[in-house]
C-alpha cells in the first residue's frame, strides 16, 4: 500500500520533498530513495493503470530542470537499468532481482548526490565572491565619500558615516582618519579631533606619524604651539617617532612667534636626526631671522645650508633678506650665484628686486628689470603688474600705470580688484572724471564687482571736482544697493562739507554717522573742528572738541592735529586764556590723566 502511494505521488513534489529537505541526512535520504526505486521496479503489473498515469504525467507536470537532470542521471545508466528492470520470463512476468536492482540504483544515487554536491558548493562560492566583491566595492565608495565630505567641511555627515561602517563591523583606513582630523584642525574643532586620535588609538587604525603631524599642525595654525610641542610627547608614549616634518611644522611655528631661539634649538635637534634633510627648517628659520633683522644669525644658517644642499627658495630667501637691508650690491651677488651653479631666478627673484628698486624710487630700474625679465623667459604674474602700478599711482605717473593695466588686458589677464583700486584711486585724486569713470566700467565689463573703497575713490573724484551733490548720490546708492558706506566714506563727505563752509550739512551727516551705528573717529572730528574755525566759529569747534572729542578720548587715540588748530585759532584772534587752556588739555591727556 505504501509503495502504491508512493508510486502515484507527483514526481516534482517528490524529488522536491526530497533533495530539500534540510532536517534529512544525506544517508537518509539515500536509504530513502533506495526504497522507493526498488517498490516501484518491483511493483506488479496490476498497478499498469497507476504507471500509465506516472508515465502521462511526466511531461506535463516535470520541470525542465528536473527532467534534464533525471536524463542526466538516467543517461549513464541507461542499459543496466534496462537490463535489471526487465521482468523475468521464467518467474511468470515478476519483478527482477531485487538485489541487483538496488546495487543499480544505489550507484544512480551516489552518482546524482555527489553531483548535487558539486552544484551547491559551486552556488556557495559564487555568492560568497559576490558578496566580498559588494563589501569591497562598498567599503572603497565609503572611504572616498568620508574624504570628499572631509574637504568640503560636512565633518557631522562624514563621521556619521564612519560610526555607520564601524556598526557593521568595518573600520576606515588611517588616512581616512587623517582626513578626518583635518578637516576638524582647520575649523578649531580641536575636541573631535584629540577624540578620534583616542579612538584610533583604543581601537584601530593606529595613528601614524601624518596623524601627530595634522594635529600639529592644526594647533600651529591657532597658534598653540604649547600643545603642539605636548604631542611629542604622545608621540613617543604611542611609540611613533616623528619625523623632519614634525620639526618642520614646529620650527615654522616658533618663526611665526619670532621665539627664534627656541626655532634654532629645535633645528638642531632635527639637524642630529635628519642632517641632509633640514633644508626647507633652515630656510623657513633664515627668512624669520631677515624679517626680524637677526642677520647675524640668517647668514650664519645661510653657510650651514651651502655646506650641504641648496635651491632656489634659499636663494631667494637671502637675495630677500639682502633687499630688505636694501643692499642690492649683495641681492646681485647671490643672483650671479645662482645662474652659476645652474640655477635660474624666477617670479619671486625679480618681484622682490623690483619692489626694492620701487621703494628706493628707482623706477627706471624696476621697469628695467620687468623687461628682462621677459626676455629671460620668466613671464611678469599678477604681483609684478601690481607693485609697478601701487609705485607709479604714488608718483602720481597716472599714463604708465594706465598703460600696464592694458598690457594686463592684452595678455588675457584680469587684474585684481586691487590694481584696479589703484588705477581708479589714482585718477580720482588727480580729479579726473573722464578716466576714473572709465576705468570703474571697464572693469565691471571683465566681471570685477567694485567695493567700498572703488566708490570711496568714485567719492573722493567727485569732491575733488567740487560736485559734493554727486559724491551724496554715490554714497546713497552704496546704502540702497551696496557695498555699505565705511568711516571713510563719512569722512570724506564730512570734510567736503567743512571745506565748503556747509558747517550744518557736516554735522547731519557726523549725526548719521551715529544713527546707523558707525563711530566717527579722530579725522571725523578733526575735519568739523577745522571747518568751524575756518569760519571763525571758535565756541562750536570747541564744543565738537570738549563734549565729542575728548569725552571719546578713552576710545580714540587723539593726535597732536586737533590741539594745533584750536590753538593756532585762538592765537590767531588773541584769545591766549583759550589757547593756554588747550594746551593744559593736551599734556593732561599725553599723561593719561
Amino acid at each position: 500500500m505504501t509503495s502504491l502511494l508512493i508510486a502515484t505521488e507527483d514526481p516534482h513534489l517528490l524529488f522536491h520533498r526530497l533533495f530539500n529537505n534540510s532536517f534529512q541526512t544525506l544517508g537518509s535520504i539515500k536509504d530513502r530513495i533506495s526504497q522507493i526505486f526498488i517498490d516501484i521496479l518491483c511493483c506488479t503489473r496490476s498497478s499498469a493503470y497507476l504507471t500509465d498515469t506516472r508515465t502521462s504525467r511526466n511531461n506535463e507536470l516535470f520541470p525542465f530542470a528536473f527532467q534534464d537532470l533525471l536524463e542526466a542521471i538516467g543517461s549513464k545508466h541507461q542499459q543496466k537499468t534496462q537490463e535489471f528492470s526487465a521482468p523475468d520470463k521464467d518467474s511468470g512476468g515478476g519483478g527482477g532481482d531485487p538485489e541487483v536492482v538496488f546495487n543499480v540504483l544505489d550507484a544512480i544515487l551516489k552518482c546524482s548526490l555527489e553531483r548535487l554536491k558539486h552544484m551547491r558548493e559551486s552556488m556557495s562560492w559564487a555568492h560568497i565572491g559576490h558578496y566580498n566583491y559588494k563589501l569591497k566595492a562598498g567599503y572603497s565608495q565609503h572611504i572616498d565619500t568620508i574624504r570628499n565630505l572631509s574637504l568640503e567641511g560636512r565633518l557631522g555627515v562624514a563621521l556619521r558615516l564612519r560610526s555607520k561602517m564601524i556598526h557593521q563591523g568595518i573600520f576606515p583606513d588611517v588616512v581616512t582618519h587623517n582626513y578626518l582630523i583635518n578637516g576638524f584642525c582647520k575649523v578649531n574643532a580641536f575636541e573631535k579631533a584629540e577624540w578620534l586620535v583616542t579612538q584610533m588609538s583604543l581601537w584601530g587604525p593606529s595613528p601614524n606619524v601624518a596623524t601627530y603631524n595634522t594635529l600639529m599642525k592644526g594647533y600651529c595654525a591657532f597658534g598653540d604651539t604649547d600643545k603642539a610641542l605636548d604631542l611629542i610627547s604622545a608621540m613617543n608614549y604611542g611609540k611613533v617617532k616623528p619625523n623632519v616634518i614634525t620639526y618642520t611644522i614646529l620650527v615654522h611655528a616658533h618663526c611665526k612667534k619670532e621665539k627664534l631661539e627656541e626655532a634654532r634649538a629645535l633645528l638642531l635637534e632635527l639637524t642630529d636626526e635628519y642632517s641632509e634633510k633640514t633644508l626647507i627648517a633652515s630656510t623657513i628659520l633664515m627668512d624669520s631671522s631677515f624679517k626680524k633683522g637677526d642677520t647675524s644669525l640668517a647668514f650664519t644658517l645661510w653657510k650651514e645650508i651651502l655646506s650641504k644642499e641648496v635651491d632656489v627658495v634659499a636663494y631667494n630667501v637671502v637675495i630677500h633678506g639682502s633687499s630688505l637691508r636694501y643692499d642690492l650690491i649683495l641681492a646681485y651677488k647671490y643672483i650671479n650665484q645662482m645662474l652659476k651653479i645652474g640655477f635660474l631666478p624666477d617670479n619671486f627673484t625679480y618681484n622682490t628686486l623690483i619692489n626694492t628698486l620701487c621703494k628706493m624710487k628707482q623706477i627706471d630700474e624696476a621697469f628695467y628689470l620687468y623687461k628682462v625679465m621677459s626676455k629671460m623667459g620668466v613671464t611678469p604674474d599678477k604681483i609684478t603688474y601690481n607693485i609697478l602700478i601701487q609705485w607709479l599711482c604714488r608718483l602720481e605717473n597716472m599714463v604708465t600705470a594706465h598703460e600696464l593695466l592694458n598690457s594686463m588686458l592684452e595678455k588675457s589677464m584680469i587684474p585684481p580688484l586691487l590694481t584696479w583700486n589703484l588705477v581708479i584711486g589714482g585718477y580720482g585724486r588727480h580729479g579726473d572724471k573722464q578716466n576714473t569713470l572709465h576705468i570703474m566700467n571697464q572693469m565691471m565689463e571683465y566681471g570685477v564687482l567694485p567695493n567700498v573703497f572703488t566708490y570711496n575713490a568714485l567719492i573722493h573724484m567727485f569732491i575733488k571736482r567740487g560736485e559734493i551733490s554727486k559724491a551724496h548720490l554715490v554714497m546713497k546708492e552704496m546704502i540702497s544697493s551696496g557695498p555699505l558706506p565705511d568711516t571713510v566714506t563719512y569722512n570724506l563727505l564730512v570734510g567736503a562739507e567743512s571745506e565748503f563752509g556747509h558747517l550744518y550739512s557736516a554735522e547731519q551727516i557726523h549725526d548719521d554717522m551715529l544713527e546707523r551705528g558707525y563711530e566717527p573717529d579722530v579725522i571725523t572730528y578733526t575735519k568739523l573742528i577745522k571747518g568751524f574755525c575756518m569760519r571763525g566759529k571758535i565756541e562750536d569747534a570747541e564744543r565738537i572738541f570738549s563734549f565729542h572729542m575728548l569725552k571719546k578720548c578713552n576710545n580714540l587715540v587723539i593726535d597732536h592735529f586737533p590741539f594745533q588748530i584750536l590753538i593756532k585759532k585762538y592765537f590767531k584772534i588773541g584769545n591766549l586764556d583759550g589757547a593756554y587752556g588747550v594746551y593744559q588739555k593736551w599734556l593732561r591727556i599725553d599723561q593719561g590723566q
